[in-house]
């Protein structure tokens, strides 16, 4: 009879396989880092609890970390724990002379799936190598007894039939309901002539090149403390057909009404606005576009709801109440980002000038292809400021207001698909189109970015950083030959470039009719009014 060999008994801190020698229940380099064992007594380690940036000194840095501070981790790890090369390597399964490599930056390690076994095997937080938590499975809530979760699945049936309508009804009636929304907050300032909320410290007096605002990264950051799971929530966050509430309302948007473009990314979380030295200074941290959603959506839902109770009553639009806006009520103060996730949208119009004027293109956002702003004429580009991967180094690559529009003049103009980083390595933005000739473009002086402010939409509360580019006529009929008339988002409103107008003239009557009849996302509106009113400076 064949009798199979005993399975390895492995380290219970790092999981590396034991020598039969070692009667230890860890390996030798985790013992001499844990310290010895008590006498007497069996010892079972237990992975110690990542303390967090145990080796950044610095709350804040330029950019988040991009993993190449691989080999500072490992001797900085060595010397804390006074191990030898063999010692590390052999805790992490490597050959002594690859650790050398990785130490003296003569090797790197490109895989995030191995970057991760190195984070577990030193007990060390992820995020220390760049890397971000996995995305979060769907999950649902039990429902208190005696809910009308209990009557089970034709209950849940009937209770998505609403919140699909509710849904429907929010982006038919987003402008609208956006006036309603700002009505809440009679004593916030505006951006501009329009209904986006802003401070006066979120303003700038005059438009700001792209170059001078600073970027600046967080290290140490608390999470939120408005997720969108709260009891104040429940009403806009419907039944599963398990018959209880789904725990998050992106879930439910993916189950029952889910958008062509709705995907779960790693974002930039605002968490401050300053100045330094007279500079605009923007502070980030991590978050996801879902943390988002789930708060931004779900307070728009929540007004869309209680103006239906009404029955659609005109009149509560022009006075609204907040008897019917509990979780509203608990986001509180829209200003305050420690207390909800803020990730910005960067709205850029963009305004083609030459011999024949200026003017500009709009686009159309399908309510059946995007989950925000859905219905409502908008600037072009718009997108949320995140990395083009979720790879550590495009997370600190794509650190960057100014990258972030060129990804998105890409797709929006040219109908490309979005960059995700595929490739494994960083988008190099100086040799690949249309990314090269806008940079050089930009150098030149013939393409000019300006920012006027951050502000926040008052029905999603979601956050806007308000900008402008003017691109010189023969640098966009070049770049924008191919402009296509849709994109995966919606509509293009614009001529083709070359034309007498490369889309709706920048006049002042056509600015009021946009901003008084059509149905303009807020911060379209603040980006036109903006536009218009600091015209003698962007325009030259």
């Amino acid at each position: 009879m064949t009798v199979a060999p005993p399975a390895p008994t492995l380290c219970d801190r790092c999981g590396t396989k034991l020598g039969r020698s070692n009667t230890d229940t860890v390996c030798s380099p985790c013992r001499r880092a844990i310290g010895p064992r008590a006498s007497g007594s069996p010892v079972r380690a237990v992975p110690a609890e990542p303390s967090p940036h145990w080796l950044t000194g610095d709350t804040e840095r330029a950019a988040p970390p991009d993993g190449s501070n691989l080999a500072d981790v490992l001797k900085a790890y060595r010397a804390l724990h006074k191990l030898k090369q063999q010692d590390l390597a052999d805790l992490l399964g490597y050959d002594q002379s690859y650790v050398s490599l990785l130490e003296r930056g003569k090797r790197s390690i490109r895989d995030m799936d191995e970057l991760r076994r190195v984070a577990r095997a030193l007990a060390l937080p992820e995020d220390e190598l760049g890397l971000l938590p996995a995305a979060e499975a769907v999950v649902t809530v039990a429902a208190p007894a005696g809910s009308p979760a209990q009557d089970g699945p034709l209950a849940a049936v009937d209770d998505q039939r609403r919140w699909r309508m509710t849904r429907r009804e929010l982006n038919r009636h987003r402008a609208d309901l956006t006036k309603a929304a700002a009505g809440l907050y009679p004593d916030v300032s505006r951006a501009g002539n329009s209904p986006v909320l802003t401070r006066e410290s979120w303003m700038w007096p005059a438009p700001v090149d792209f170059a001078d605002i600073e970027l600046a990264w967080l290290t140490q950051t608390n999470p939120p403390e408005v997720t969108g799971r709260e009891k104040e929530s429940e009403d806009v966050r419907p039944l599963a057909p398990q018959g209880t509430k789904f725990d998050r309302y992106t879930q439910a948007i993916r189950m029952i009404d889910r958008p062509s473009l709705f995907v779960n990314r790693p974002s930039f979380r605002l968490l401050d606005v300053s100045q330094t030295d007279g500079r605009p200074k923007l502070s980030f941290g991590y978050t996801t576009y879902f943390d988002m959603a789930d708060v931004c959506e779900a307070v728009a839902h929540e007004l869309a709801s209680a103006w239906l109770k009404t029955g659609s009553d005109p009149g509560w639009i022009s006075d609204p109440s907040w008897a019917e806006l509990p979780f509203r009520g608990l986001v509180g103060d829209p200003f305050d980002l420690a207390h909800r996730p803020l990730l910005p949208s960067i709205d850029t119009l963009t305004i083609r000038v030459g011999p024949d004027g200026a003017s500009f293109p709009l686009h159309h956002r399908s309510a059946s292809n995007v989950a925000l702003a859905g219905g409502t004429y908008h600037v072009m580009p718009a997108g949320v400021f995140q990395p083009s991967s979720v790879m550590p180094w495009d997370q600190s690559n794509d650190f960057n207001l100014w990258r972030n529009v060129l990804r998105e003049y890409a797709e929006e103009f040219l109908g490309d698909p979005e960059a995700d980083g595929s490739s494994g390595e960083p988008i190099d933005y100086d040799s690949t189109e249309p990314f090269r000739t806008l940079n050089q473009a930009r150098r030149d002086g013939k393409v000019r970015p300006y920012c006027f402010g951050i502000g926040l939409d008052p029905l999603t509360l979601a956050g806007e950083i308000l900008s402008v580019v003017v691109i010189d006529s023969d640098v966009y009929d070049s770049v924008f030959s191919g402009m296509v008339t849709r994109n995966s988002e919606g509509a293009v409103v614009a001529g083709r470039p070359g034309e007498s107008s490369a889309g709706i003239d920048f006049t002042e009557a056509n600015v009021r009719r946009l901003l008084d009849n059509e149905p303009l996302a807020s911060a379209a509106a603040a980006c036109l009014d903006l536009a218009w009113q600091h015209r003698g400076l962007i325009l030259g």
